[in-house]
């Protein structure tokens, strides 16, 4: 979706990165020095670090692109994306989470449950697979038990903000997480510390805007998509969410080209049904 300082939370990266890093440092020099004994104990610390630092830019590199193209609705390209490290998701939670939003946009929804249980149970302290699952659930059509998730998340996030109010991640699923239960104004407010600790990442505003589209504050929503489209063209909902604002606003025209932009971005999201049937009204 478990990370969580690596665009929107890569939580795991801090841990495993920063090992290989150091025992890659640390020993590789001992390796020249060393007492001719020690020689060989020393290189196979050096090897191991060095394959320990490849294994885990390897899962950063597959699981970012993963994250990403899931983001555009790219559900094909994402599951290549994670081909070289697929046998890796039952050790590693961003495998997992990515994963279990790669099966979630294939609809398979009771395996993408199951996956992305998995990642959240191998990373308790993250919240985001917690939130993906929420999302899932609603995909699936079980609201209660995507309320559920979303209040655990809700939950973990907090108890991430209190630990570390610089954690821009844990500020953005918490945000994230009022305001799949619709407690809006939490939720801007959670997002907008996330957004003045990573002021040009478009996933943060994105969901301000969008809050501010459930809100009915029609005009500060369409302003905030537009401004995380600048930032990353490929976030396909946004069109969706800035496309209903515009409608509200009577721009019929910039509904249009919204929800058009949005159906071919996306043709299988959840709410592009919605989208075609807005667009065919508006076209007679």
């Amino acid at each position: 979706m478990s990370s969580r300082k690596n665009g929107v939370r890569n939580l795991a990266v801090r841990y495993l990165l920063a090992p290989a890093f150091v025992l890659a440092t640390l020993f590789a020099p001992r390796a020249l020095v060393a007492d001719p004994q020690e020689t060989p104990d020393a290189a196979k610390v050096a090897a191991d670090a060095a394959a320990t630092k490849a294994a885990t830019e390897a899962v950063n590199k597959a699981t970012a692109d993963a994250m990403s193209k899931v983001n555009a609705f790219q559900t094909k390209e994402a599951r290549a994306a994670l081909v070289p490290v697929a046998d890796k998701a039952d050790a590693e939670p961003r495998v997992a989470m990515a994963l279990g939003r790669v099966l979630d946009q294939e609809k398979k929804y009771d395996e993408a449950a199951a996956m992305l249980k998995k990642a959240a149970e191998k990373s308790p302290s993250d919240p985001a697979p917690v939130v993906f699952l929420g999302e899932s659930y609603l995909h699936a059509n079980r609201p209660a038990d995507a309320d559920a998730a979303f209040k655990n998340a809700a939950e973990i996030a907090q108890r991430c903000a209190e630990a570390d109010p610089k954690d821009a991640s844990a500020r953005y699923f918490l945000g994230v997480s009022q305001q799949r239960l619709k407690k809006y104004d939490e939720a801007v407010t959670q997002l907008e510390k996330a957004r003045e600790l990573q002021p040009d990442n478009a996933l943060v505003l994105y969901q301000i805007g969008a809050t501010k589209v459930f809100q009915g504050k029609w005009a500060e929503g369409v302003d905030l998509l537009t401004k995380a489209l600048e930032k990353d063209g490929s976030l396909a909902t946004a069109y969706y969410y800035r496309g209903l604002a515009q409608d509200k606003l009577g721009k019929k025209d910039q509904m249009v080209l919204d929800l058009d932009r949005f159906v071919k971005l996306a043709p299988d999201a959840p709410e592009a049904d919605r989208a075609r049937t807005v667009l065919r009204a508006a076209k007679r």
